[in-house]
C-alpha cells in the first residue's frame, strides 16, 4: 500500500469517522434560514467537508511520500525525532490507536446514550435523565481504566467529556472535576496544590462571570446538579 504505515491509516480513519459523525449530527439542526439559502447546516457541513478532504489529502500524501521530511525550514522542524519517539513509546502500534479511538468515542456515547436506550425502551423526560445519570459514571469508569495506559488519549478526551457533560450536569458541578482531571494529567499529585488550583480558578471564574458580568454559566438540567448550580448562583449574587 505505497509507503503507508498502520499509523497513517488509523489517523485517516479517525478523521473520517469524526467527519461522518459530525455530518450525521448536523441533521439535528438542519433548518432553513430566510436570509441564507444554504440553511443552518451550510457552514458546519462545509467545515466537515474540509475535515474529510484534509484527512484524505494527508493519507494520499503519506501514500506517496511516507514519513519523508520536506526540505527547508519545515522539514528541519518536523525531523525532530518525534516519529522515533512515538515508535519507542508504542504510539505507532494498532493497540494504542484503538485505545485512543475508544477514549474519544466515550463522550459521544454519553451524548447518544438515551437514543441507544430508546431503541429498546420508550423514554420520557425522567427516563432520559435516568439513562444519563447511569451512563455518566459508567463511561467515567471506562475513561479512567483506558487512561491508565494512554496518557495522550486521556488528555485529548477530557475536554470532550467535559463539554458533553456540561449541558446536563452544569458548569458549577463539572468545572471543578475538569480542573482536577487536568491537574492530575499534568502530573500534579499533591492534594493541597490541587485543592488550591481548583479554588483559585473557580473563584476567579465565578467572581468574573457571576458577580461582575452577570453572565449565566450552564446550570445543567438534571437534578441534583441543577439544584446545586442554582444554589451557588443565588449565594454568589
Amino acid at each position: 500500500m505505497g509507503k503507508l504505515r498502520l499509523g497513517h491509516i488509523c489517523e485517516a480513519a479517525i478523521w473520517l469517522a469524526l467527519a461522518a459523525f459530525l455530518y450525521v449530527e448536523s441533521f439535528e439542526f438542519d433548518r432553513g434560514i430566510e436570509i441564507y439559502k444554504f440553511g443552518a447546516t451550510g457552514w458546519p457541513r462545509a467545515l466537515i467537508l474540509l475535515i474529510a478532504v484534509a484527512g484524505l489529502g494527508q493519507l494520499a500524501y503519506q501514500f506517496f511520500a511516507g514519513d519523508k521530511s520536506t526540505s527547508g525550514t519545515v522539514g528541519a522542524a518536523s525531523d525532530d525525532g518525534a516519529e522515533e519517539a512515538a515508535r519507542q513509546s508504542g504510539h505507532s502500534h494498532f493497540r494504542w490507536y484503538f485505545s485512543t479511538f475508544c477514549l474519544l468515542v466515550l463522550p459521544f456515547l454519553y451524548m447518544r446514550a438515551h437514543d441507544l436506550t430508546g431503541i429498546f425502551l420508550t423514554l420520557d423526560k425522567e427516563g432520559v435523565h435516568t439513562v444519563k445519570l447511569v451512563a455518566a459514571p459508567l463511561l467515567l469508569v471506562a475513561y479512567l481504566y483506558l487512561a491508565r495506559s494512554n496518557h495522550v488519549g486521556a488528555i485529548l478526551t477530557l475536554p470532550l467529556f467535559f463539554a458533553a457533560l456540561l449541558e446536563d450536569m452544569g458548569f458549577y458541578a463539572m468545572a471543578p472535576l475538569f480542573i482536577v482531571g487536568v491537574t492530575l494529567l499534568m502530573g500534579e499529585r499533591r492534594p493541597q496544590w490541587i485543592a488550591l488550583t481548583v479554588a483559585l480558578i473557580m473563584g476567579v471564574l465565578l467572581l468574573t462571570f457571576v458577580s461582575l458580568l452577570y453572565v449565566g454559566l450552564p446550570t445543567g438540567n438534571i437534578s441534583p446538579f441543577y439544584d446545586l448550580s442554582h444554589w451557588l448562583v443565588t449565594l454568589i449574587q
